[in-house]
């Protein structure tokens, strides 16, 4: 079996030898969630930095963190093999990677640790949702340095985030009208989309019915479907995506709800209507909404 962390959050790879284990504590961190992307969220950060057992290349590493996280019921965000070339908003990817590390100095057994952004060749940001906490796992693998004799040997950080879990009650088919008749408009969190994609997850069926169940109880009534999004990323970028995300709705609501489609329309907004500040990662997650409007 493999060894486990503390918290059990999820196991290292078997046989690897922990060189540092950094619990930092609460702390804001900025991490790759796409070619072009960041996210930064709050939560208990800790970073973990191993050296695998010998024989072990990079990709079979990651892909058996890659495997783990699958086994938890998580979620993978991102994964490439070649973040090296990363650069966003003017910053390497080593830069944003070393945010929040220990310095450890240049000793020869430190030496890796230091210079390892350098070469790591797989890196793999998941998530894990527990029943008290949400748990970002980044991990990044390369080999290790030349100048400490071991860049025949795999390394890799592996790094836990671990952020309050959103408390935004399901809507019902009552609540929503309630809402539109009172305040016009109603914002709905629990339809879900994987970071920058349209798609809408299967995790979202149960807020799709109660608004199929609404509208097709209330055939004269007509909504304006609107997506928005939180302020990370490109603006314009994110104008495109929460109209795609308004799109996507509808298509689901039309073709496996039969709702009327003369009773919809789509419309992104992007970031510029936010209910509150996008300067934490709660408020980032309130202001990325779906949000019903009474035509």
């Amino acid at each position: 079996m493999p060894q486990e962390l503390e918290k059990e959050i999820i196991p290292i790879y078997t046989g690897s030898e922990i060189r540092y284990d950094d619990k930092i504590g609460f702390e804001e961190l900025s991490f790759i969630v796409g070619e072009s992307k960041l996210q930064t969220s709050e939560g208990v950060l800790r970073r973990l930095f191993c050296r695998a057992p010998e024989g072990r290349s990079p990709f079979e590493v990651v892909k058996n963190y890659e495997k783990s996280i699958a086994d938890m019921g998580g979620t993978i965000i991102f994964f490439s093999r070649n973040p090296k070339d990363i650069e966003i908003e003017k910053l390497k990817f080593q830069d944003i990677f070393a945010k929040n590390r220990k310095d450890r100095g240049l000793s020869t057994y430190h030496y890796t640790h230091t210079t390892f952004p350098a070469e790591i060749t797989e890196y793999l940001v998941g998530k894990i949702k527990l029943a008290d906490k949400d748990v970002y796992t980044i991990i990044a693998v390369g080999h290790g340095a030349w100048a400490a004799n071991e860049h025949n040997r795999t390394f890799y950080e592996f790094i836990t985030l671990e952020v309050e879990p959103m408390e935004m009650d399901m809507i019902s088919a009552a609540d929503i009208g309630k809402a539109l008749s009172t305040q016009g408009r109603i914002a709905i969190y629990s339809i879900y989309f994987d970071i920058g994609e349209s798609e809408v997850k299967a995790e979202s069926t149960k807020a799709l019915e109660e608004i199929a169940e609404y509208l097709n109880s209330n055939k004269a009534q007509k909504v304006i479907v609107v997506g928005h999004t939180d302020n990370t990323g490109d603006f314009d970028s994110n104008i495109k995506l929460s109209n795609e995300r308004a799109e996507a709705v509808i298509e689901k609501l039309i073709t496996q709800y039969n709702v009327d489609k003369m009773q919809l329309k789509p419309y992104g907004v992007g970031s510029v209507s936010p209910i509150t500040s996008n300067s934490t990662e709660n408020g980032r997650a309130k202001n990325r909404r779906v949000e019903i409007v009474e035509q």
